[in-house]
């Protein structure tokens, strides 16, 4: 029996064939070429795959370029060529004698059908470059082996200026300014870094990930590369977008106050601007379950109406509620509605509640304190998830509206004396406003005055005024009914007085002893001289035609108001000169 590991012999002692033999009967075309590109030899399958005379007269141009890469890297490549119509797999290796390169080889595989990629090295050459990130290939000790079609692009370099180089000549020629490729080799796990190409400015996003060997040893160092220049001028954009909205929110609340001043909506103490602001910022946010805190008397009703007529709800109805004045044992009827027989006296048809009447739009719970206890658990529930169910009904329904409540009492106080739920406590005062009483803004007092008795010359066809005598008595006053009170005072002086000048039927108003000089409240110790004076100036500003007009009301010259108006930053209003 012959010996499988000796080498084959005929009976002459000759082998049975050579390797022309071989190459003549290998399924795939071999193409060799010298240092010069000229062709040396062509097996039959080369021959019959490019279509060639054998020996071939010239090296097809479609192999030109990979056989030239691979003489001049003086390493093997892959590649798919296109051949005519054909597509086929080629590997080109040099072909090496005595140590030197003498020419190259080229492997041919026969025609591929579409789609296909047999070779592994040329799989893996379709997928590196087909990713959309950059990816570099390093071995072990930091040269590069492989830069993917999409890193040459993000880095502007062409791979074949780098592959076999170590990875530091791209800090030594200022490519980059960190290299993530030997933090890894450093540290021997993965590192992330923000990389900046010097020649493009572009942020890169570069992760090194090692590849270890069988035997512990970083055996190769892939980094993959994400373009982030792009996404951070989105986020900067973005920002700017955010500041651009910002600031055209400021400029329409700063717009709103102005349109309030021109319809004489008197705002001038800083708690007042302030509040208003915040109910701005909230109506055109569409806030809900807004809690406005506050005296009776100071608005509470007007600013909830305020709320609605700047919200996007401004279109659709604003349905009050003033809960005191609503018998215990109808109030969920009122306010849920009843179907026809709910109860004894109950219209036939049935009635809609106010919460469905405020459908889209906002419901005002006015003196929401007063709510009874039996109906607030009903309350919370619709607060909850909009559904309500008529008294006597069966079925629920959906109402979306908004909800702002106000009250004067302290309903923290009221939880705790179990006549206020907890939880619908909790529930109301997502965003609480609190008004200041008149007494501790009294810089609103002259506009309060003047515009409701403007209202009543409007009315009536008068042309009554108010004295700076008048003002101050108006001013001296303490208010424990608020504005509710002033406007009252107003309206009694305004009818009782016999002429134009109010002052006497202002005294009268405010009854014994009310308003007397002599006995003016505190203005608070927070009120500073400086404040006392620009409120004073203010006031002057608005009732006279001239700084010297103001001078004579104020009692100081006149050269004292033009300095101190320009110390404190006020503009004329309706004074229009300086004789």
């Amino acid at each position: 029996m012959a010996n499988p590991g000796a080498p084959a012999r005929s009976r002459r002692g000759k082998p049975p064939f050579d390797e022309g033999d071989a190459l003549r009967s290998l399924g795939k075309g071999l193409f060799t070429v010298d240092r010069d590109l000229r062709p040396v030899s062509a097996n039959p399958s080369a021959a019959r795959i490019l279509g060639l005379e054998s020996p071939p007269g010239q090296t097809p141009p479609e192999l030109l370029p990979l056989l030239r890469d691979c003489l001049e890297e003086e390493r093997r490549t892959s590649r798919v060529l296109e051949a005519g119509e054909r597509r086929l797999a080629a590997q080109a290796w040099p072909i090496v004698r005595d140590g030197a390169i003498v020419g190259a080889a080229l492997l041919l595989d026969d025609a591929l059908p579409e789609g296909s990629l047999p070779v592994p090295e040329i799989q893996l050459r379709a997928v590196l470059d087909s990713v959309s990130e950059g990816i570099w290939i390093c071995d072990g000790s930091g040269v590069i082996l492989d830069i993917n079609r999409e890193s040459q692009r993000l880095n502007s370099v062409e791979a074949s200026d780098y592959v076999g180089r170590s990875i530091r000549c791209i800090l030594d020629e200022g490519l980059v300014d960190h290299s993530v490729t030997l933090d890894v080799l450093r540290h021997r796990r993965q590192s992330s870094i923000i990389q900046r190409i010097t020649k493009t400015g572009k942020q890169l996003l570069v992760t090194g990930s090692p590849v270890f060997g069988p035997d512990g040893t970083i055996a190769m160092v892939v980094v993959n590369e994400r373009d982030v220049t792009e996404l951070n001028a989105l986020r900067e954009g973005l920002q700017n977008a955010r500041k651009v909205e910002e600031r055209y929110r400021h400029e329409i609340a700063e717009l709103s106050m102005l349109e309030l001043r021109q319809k004489d909506v008197v705002a001038e103490s800083p708690s007042m601007r302030h509040c208003l602001h915040a109910l701005l910022k909230l109506a055109h946010m569409d806030a809900s379950r807004i809690l406005i805190l506050g005296e009776s008397g100071t608005g509470k009703g007007l600013l909830a109406k305020f709320v609605h007529q700047h919200s996007p709800r401004a279109k659709k109805p604003f349905i009050p509620i003033n809960c005191p004045a609503v018998p215990e044992n109808l109030f969920e009827a009122e306010l849920f509605g009843y179907e026809k027989g709910a109860f004894t006296g109950a219209l036939k048809q049935g009635k809609a509640g106010l919460i469905e009447l405020a459908r889209g739009g906002t419901l005002f719970l006015d003196e929401v304190g007063d709510i009874p206890l039996s109906v607030q658990a009903k309350l919370l529930k619709y607060l909850d998830d909009h559904e309500l169910r008529r008294l006597g009904g069966a079925e629920s329904k959906v109402v979306e509206c908004g909800v702002v409540a106000a009250t004067n009492c302290d309903l923290e106080r009221l939880v705790d004396q179990k006549r206020f739920r907890k939880d619908l406590f909790f529930r109301l005062n997502t965003f609480i406003v609190r008004i200041a009483p008149l007494r501790e803004r009294r810089e609103d007092i002259f506009g309060l005055a003047e515009f409701y008795l403007a209202a009543c010359n409007a009315r009536y066809a008068k042309a009554k005024r108010l004295t700076p005598k008048a003002m101050r008595l108006l001013e001296a006053h303490d208010y424990p009914g608020n504005v509710r009170e002033l406007v009252g005072i107003i309206q009694k002086a305004f009818v009782m007085s016999e002429g134009d000048d109010l002052t006497e039927a202002v005294q009268e108003a405010l009854g014994p002893g009310g308003g007397a000089l002599g006995e003016a409240q505190p203005r608070g110790l927070a009120e500073s001289a400086d404040q006392a004076s620009a409120r004073a100036l203010r006031q002057a500003a608005a009732r006279c035609r001239t700084t010297r007009e103001m001078a004579t009301l104020l009692g100081v010259s006149q050269s004292t108001v033009v300095r101190k108006l320009a110390r404190y930053g006020i503009k004329p209003g309706r004074f229009i000169s300086e004789s």
